[in-house]
């Protein structure tokens, strides 16, 4: 039986329309670049898709629909899962998922997000090539972190700070050389250090005020252990300082222009100085130009830089000696801006003190917190149900909240936290 036959004008009529279905099929997911392409309420989001209100999510943002299939129809930001902890660099801040990625937001100047695509970036994104991470931290434009005993870093390498005996920028993150068996690491402005299973100290970056602990040198490119130092049990890193605690002392070394050091003077110091008023102290914060230790009784103990009253003993004189902060007990966490210091207490309540014009001072959750971190002029908080809030400057938008803007008190990271 022959088969049926049917007109040429017929048959390419069939054949057009099955292209032309065949073509909507293969029509990618759209992609916007403005607010305006994504109608009335609609938001375009960093990933390219538009976004549009639903007080269902904690963000109170969903995608629609028609984005990445990647997130079309889910909450903005809800990808992370539970966070193990938080961290933050001058303008960016971080957090590592129970599953052990590690997310950043804010600025990426330099790449100090792990990502070339944008400038800066309210919506938090994982950092490619990073897995299990244990430790973390951020630097003026850099990041490093700890995975397997290896710092790895990325961003900002013009100092140094890289630790890859080049300074070169890089956007992903490599290994730092010469450091192994690696359990935290500490960034300052433009240089870092990390501490390793033995209790040895090692740093990098650059040196011109003898903040790596390495005498001569105005630039480390690849580390170096500090030399005269116990066997450390933590490390703090911030501005042109480093400290450690060793042995129930702490040391210090670096930039001293203000006492940040807490060793009684104003000079600087290339290698690890006993700050004796600290002694027993259970952990340090460093911040731009000033140093606050918390001690074993819960009490703070604070020197250096004081014009905006960081130093909490209600006089704006800095110190070179630590003095105690009064009104403020029962702390078991502090945390230093650049010229702020917050401190979070049993309760998990956070007083804040210092500069404020950016609301700095904004830490009120509602809520007790369980942990804290700070940038320049940022922090941030991790609640027990999971949630991260950040208040303070949102100029790069560290806030992570994805709205931009000034702050008006905590507003929590776009990051899954129920």
């Amino acid at each position: 039986m022959r088969a049926p036959t049917f007109p040429r004008a017929a048959l390419a009529a069939v054949v057009l329309a099955t292209l032309a279905l065949a073509a909507c099929a293969d029509v990618p997911p759209f992609r916007c670049e403005s607010d305006e392409q994504c109608g009335v309420g609609g938001r375009c989001e960093d990933s390219g898709a538009c976004s549009f209100l639903d007080d269902r999510c904690h963000a109170e943002r969903r995608y629609g629909s028609e984005g990445p299939t990647a997130v079309a129809d889910s909450c903005v930001g809800d990808a992370s899962g539970p966070l193990a902890w938080l961290t933050a660099g001058s303008d960016f801040g971080c957090a590592r998922a129970d599953d052990g990625r590690l997310w950043c937001w804010g600025d990426n100047t330099s790449g100090a997000l792990g990502r070339d695509d944008v400038g800066k970036s309210g919506t938090p994104a994982p950092v490619d090539g990073l897995t299990d991470v244990t430790d973390a931290d951020g630097g003026e434009f850099t990041a490093c972190a700890v995975a397997g005993g290896t710092v790895y870093c990325w961003g900002r390498g013009s100092g140094g700070q890289l630790g890859d005996d080049t300074t070169t920028d890089r956007s992903r993150p490599a290994p730092v050389m010469d450091v192994t068996a690696a359990v935290a690491v500490e960034l300052g402005e433009h240089h870092g250090c990390a501490l390793d299973d033995t209790g040895a100290v090692a740093c990098w970056g650059s040196n011109d005020d003898g903040e790596t602990g390495a005498p001569g040198e105005a630039m480390m490119k690849r580390p170096r252990r500090v030399n005269q130092l116990p066997p450390a049990t933590a490390i703090a890193v911030g501005g042109q300082v480093s400290c450690a605690l060793a042995g129930g002392a702490t040391y210090c070394w670096g930039r001293n222009t203000h006492g940040q050091l807490g060793v009684g003077d104003m000079a600087k110091h290339n290698k690890p100085e006993l700050a004796a008023a600290w002694a027993g102290a259970t952990a340090i914060a460093v911040g731009g130009d000033h140093t606050c230790a918390l001690m074993l009784d819960g009490t703070v103990r604070c020197a250096g830089a004081n014009d905006f009253g960081q130093l909490g003993d209600g006089t704006t004189t800095d110190r070179a000696t630590p003095v105690t902060v009064p009104g403020v007990t029962g702390v078991v966490e502090i945390v230093a801006l650049d010229w702020t210091t917050c401190a979070r207490d049993t309760a998990g309540a956070v007083r804040c003190w210092g500069r404020g014009d950016a609301g700095q001072l904004s830490g009120e959750l509602g809520r007790p917190a369980i942990a804290l971190s700070a940038g320049e002029s940022h922090a941030c908080a991790m609640t027990e149900d999971g949630c991260a809030w950040c208040w303070g400057s949102d100029e790069k938008e560290q806030l992570g909240d994805g709205r931009g803007g000034v702050a008006t008190g905590a507003r929590p990271v776009m990051l899954s936290c129920w």
